[in-house]
């Protein structure tokens, strides 16, 4: 059998060489890989998996204070249950009060609190409360992993518009849930950034030595984290009612 002209061997080795290539192109630039000039971060990527490291007993009062600062604004803490899934902002009834909210004793109430919510609404499902899991939620809800995660990843600490939520699902599962905006470039002034990072706990209603937060970073052209969150209700609904959290851990 003759071997086929050079010309025809040529014309397959072009055609296969750009295929090859175009498939290279449209990949990266759908997952923003590392070495994509259009993806300016040079160690985070679109989506990934972030080992937190727990506050240890000595930290956890200033992860106390940080919790109660951030639900005091009365917009910044969000809660989504069964009977509730769509996020709505978490009530605390000293809300009403003039209280210095970084006080050691208001932040002590207010974590009491927190955890009487999360008994109630675990409750309500058919759950049992897992111990400490009080202390793993307030935990994360705190400044500390944000940084940790910006400082791992040489993300700029322009960290705008943070919200944090707490979820509980049909099946007792309790996760957090953090949106913000970030940045590549730091600008004096901004309100906003061109990406959205959000962050994912585990369950958190079980013992874990180290929980595991996955993480989505992407590009926006939102300025207003509620429009952000927002868009996420339907996959925060189906994650609550049907314990389907995948289309909300790659959203």
């Amino acid at each position: 059998m003759s071997e086929p002209p050079q010309t025809v061997v040529v014309a397959l080795f072009i055609v296969a060489a750009t295929t090859y290539f175009i498939f290279r192109y449209y990949r990266t630039k759908e997952n923003g890989d590392v070495g994509d000039e259009s993806w300016p971060f040079p160690i985070l990527r679109p989506h990934g998996l972030f080992n937190h490291t727990r506050a240890e007993k000595s930290s956890l009062d200033e992860c106390k204070s940080d919790f109660c600062r951030i639900a005091w604004t009365m917009t910044d803490l969000l809660v989504t249950t069964p009977e509730a899934p769509i996020p709505e902002v978490w009530k605390y009834p000293g809300f009403g009060k003039k209280e210095d909210s970084a006080h050691k004793e208001v932040s002590e109430t207010m974590f009491q609190h927190l955890e009487d919510w999360l008994q109630k609404e675990i409750k309500q499902v058919g759950g049992a409360l897992s111990k400490g899991l009080g202390s793993r939620v307030v935990d994360l809800l705190s400044v500390s992993p944000a940084v940790t995660f910006a400082m791992e990843h040489k993300i700029p600490l322009q960290i705008l518009q943070s919200k944090y939520m707490v979820a509980v699902s049909k099946k007792a599962e309790v996760r957090v849930i953090w949106f913000a905006f970030i940045t590549d470039k730091v600008k004096v002034g901004a309100k906003s950034g061109p990406f959205v990072l959000k962050l994912l706990s585990t369950n958190l209603n079980e013992d874990q030595s180290e929980p595991m937060l996955s993480y989505t970073a992407t590009r926006t052209k939102e300025t207003q984290m509620c429009a952000v969150t927002a868009q996420a209700t339907d996959a925060i609904r189906t994650a609550i009612l049907d314990d389907d959290w995948d289309t909300l851990e790659l959203l």
